[in-house]
């Protein structure tokens, strides 16, 4: 599939992943969520745009990807904050030791980042700077389209590195 066809395909359908997306995600808190759900279904789409042409409707397709997507997500958040009886046990501890978790996460971090390609590392860090997708676009002379696809590579990127060591360990 070429690219143009892609492309075509991904702007006809992300009005309809967008809705779907926000209705998984009606809380304000999750409101990015779904912008992101929509970026990482363009992306997985991509990966697959070889095999893409043998579906006949490649937009049923993109909609199924987009509510596993969804789904994955809500499971994530879930995880990270269903409190935990072991953590209220160790929060002395950890307030304590504060100072050094602080500074190692940073290096980690910082470490992490430098492995990801300079625009990823730029978009990435203006993102967390609080700046909204049309403003990173502007400043890095891009579309707000191909940065928030950037963005959403640089992010799956770096839980990947993330994800990698703490396997190590």
């Amino acid at each position: 599939m070429e690219s143009q066809d892609f492309q075509n395909i991904a702007t006809s359908v992300r009005p309809k992943l967008m809705n779907l997306c926000r209705s998984f995600f009606d809380r304000q808190e999750l409101a990015y969520d779904a912008e992101d759900a929509v970026q990482e279904t363009l992306l997985r789409l991509w990966q697959m745009r070889d095999r893409l042409s043998e579906y006949q409707k490649p937009e049923a397709l993109a909609l199924l990807v987009a509510k596993n997507v969804c789904i994955d997500i809500l499971k994530l958040n879930k995880e990270q904050h269903e409190p935990l009886d072991e953590t209220r046990n160790i929060i002395g501890n950890v307030q304590a030791d504060q100072p050094m978790i602080t500074h190692d996460t940073e290096r980690i971090i910082s470490n992490a980042l430098a492995k990801l390609p300079r625009t990823q590392q730029r978009m990435l860090m203006m993102r967390a700077e609080g700046m909204s997708m049309v403003e990173i676009a502007a400043a890095c002379n891009a579309t707000p389209t191909s940065t928030k696809t950037i963005i959403c590579a640089a992010r799956k990127k770096l839980m990947e590195i993330l994800k990698i060591r703490r396997d190590k360990k």
